[in-house]
């Protein structure tokens, strides 16, 4: 038998420039834009093929990095429908809850978002012209 590999499971809501992680074995689709920035966030469990709606963001976000760390995923940064955001997020799936965490310096979108050493840094972007700086939470 022949397994053939393709595209399958849309999730529940229609977005662009979303961010995208795996914790725990599933992957978590968050913000994005949809007619707007979006607050919304999706987590697909590969074992059950299915989407489910978690805890929205605080904040509506666009452009944005997302990372884990400690087990919690974090959302750094991005656009609202206001503008440049330097706010950061981070969901507990346990709580299912996201909490508000210390801002970065610089307000800044279409970044990079890494974790190395059991930091989080947050590199490059926009910020109202091409940034070369990178912070580190």
């Amino acid at each position: 038998r022949v397994r053939r590999r393709r595209w399958q499971t849309p999730m529940a809501a229609a977005r662009s420039r979303l961010s995208v992680a795996m914790l725990d074995g599933k992957l978590y689709a968050a913000g994005g834009y949809g007619g707007g920035a979006l607050s919304s966030v999706e987590r697909y469990d590969p074992a059950l093929d299915a989407w489910e709606a978690v805890a929205p963001m605080a904040v509506r976000r666009i452009a944005f990095g997302v990372a884990v760390l400690d087990g919690k995923l974090y959302a750094v940064g991005g656009e609202s429908d206001d503008g440049l955001l330097s706010s950061v997020e981070r969901y507990d799936p346990a709580l299912n809850a996201w909490e508000t965490v210390a801002p970065m310096a610089t307000a800044r979108g279409d970044h990079g978002v890494a974790v190395l050493d059991g930091k989080l840094y947050a590199a490059g972007g926009y910020g109202g012209g091409a940034l070369s700086s990178v912070e580190r939470y």
